[in-house]
């Protein structure tokens, strides 16, 4: 009995199906008979009455469709859209990049031209600015352990073995070897590194020693007074050419019995941040542009262990 009732449905529904059909073939048939008659005549009388009942049966089917359709053809529109939007993303993207990229190498090249200016004008006791010559740093040392850096002039323009190398905060250090066209420099900091210094303003003269750190050490067994922060220490004259500035005094001192003065100095330079320099054609032994006391030697001083 199931079986049956279930096979009456099933034809049923097909019946349905079938007339539904066939209304729906005959609306459109009909439509397309309404068109052509439209066309052919101005629309008034029964064509024009037919016409409108068949918009009127026709709009809801209309309306369903597009209700469906609509949104299909949104996305569709949608993804052709987002891809569009990516690649133009990716341009501008890549325009911005190279906007940056540009702006740097800009600023890079503005604040080479403004130092290596400076360093055209740098104030240098003398004639020392005119028998100089502006090198850039290529590299640092080989290692930690290495206080030295890498310049890209040597012999051929006059760089030799011993000559005084600054930047525009002060002393760098020294010239250690030299090639056709590169150069070494040891830093003043280096722990076998040495230069006779003069205090300003107690005028003490004494010796500042590299410790391989951010800071040198100052000894004087001369000094008979009180040394204080912030005093300017410059070369005083020996390996180097006097009135180079070298740093300040990092602390202030007392002088200790029989053992002169010690404490540290602040080196002016930023050995960690050096890009140009300029050496100084100054050999000690043809150059010596101030004779020292007899009775103060800074390269003979004595330096107490602290």
């Amino acid at each position: 009995m199931l079986g049956g009732l279930t096979s009456k449905s099933t034809v049923l529904t097909n019946q349905r199906f079938a007339r539904s059909t066939a209304l729906f073939i005959s609306l459109i048939t009909l439509s397309f008979l309404l068109m052509t008659f439209d066309i052919r005549t101005e629309g008034g009388g029964v064509i024009g009455t037919l016409r409108d009942g068949a918009r009127t049966l026709f709009d809801p089917v209309q309306s369903a469709v597009t209700a469906v359709v609509r949104p299909v053809a949104d996305a569709v529109d949608g993804l052709v859209n987002l891809a569009g939007l990516r690649s133009e993303n990716d341009r501008l993207r890549e325009q911005l990049e190279d906007a940056n990229r540009i702006l740097v190498e800009t600023e890079s090249i503005r604040s080479e031209n403004e130092v290596l200016r400076e360093l055209l004008q740098l104030e240098l006791p003398g004639e020392l600015l005119s028998r100089s010559t502006v090198a850039r740093v290529q590299a640092g040392g080989s290692s930690n352990f290495d206080l030295s850096i890498v310049l890209d002039k040597g012999a051929d323009e006059g760089i030799a073995i011993g000559q005084p190398v600054v930047n525009l905060q002060g002393l760098v250090g020294h010239i250690e070897t030299v090639t056709s066209q590169s150069s070494t420099v040891k830093l003043l900091i280096d722990p076998d590194h040495a230069v006779a210094v003069r205090l300003a303003p107690s005028d003490y003269v004494g010796t500042a020693e590299g410790r391989g750190s951010s800071d040198l050490k100052f000894v004087s067994s001369r000094a008979d007074g009180p040394v204080a922060a912030g005093e300017v220490v410059v070369t005083f004259p020996n390996r180097y050419p006097a009135g180079l500035v070298v740093g300040t005094v990092a602390r202030s001192a007392e002088p200790a019995a029989g053992a002169g003065i010690q404490t540290t100095i602040d080196p002016a330079v930023d050995f960690e941040r050096l890009d140009f320099v300029r050496v100084i054609f100054f050999l000690p032994d043809a150059d010596q542009g101030e004779e020292e006391p007899a009775e103060v030697d800074p390269a003979d001083e004595s330096v107490p262990t602290p």
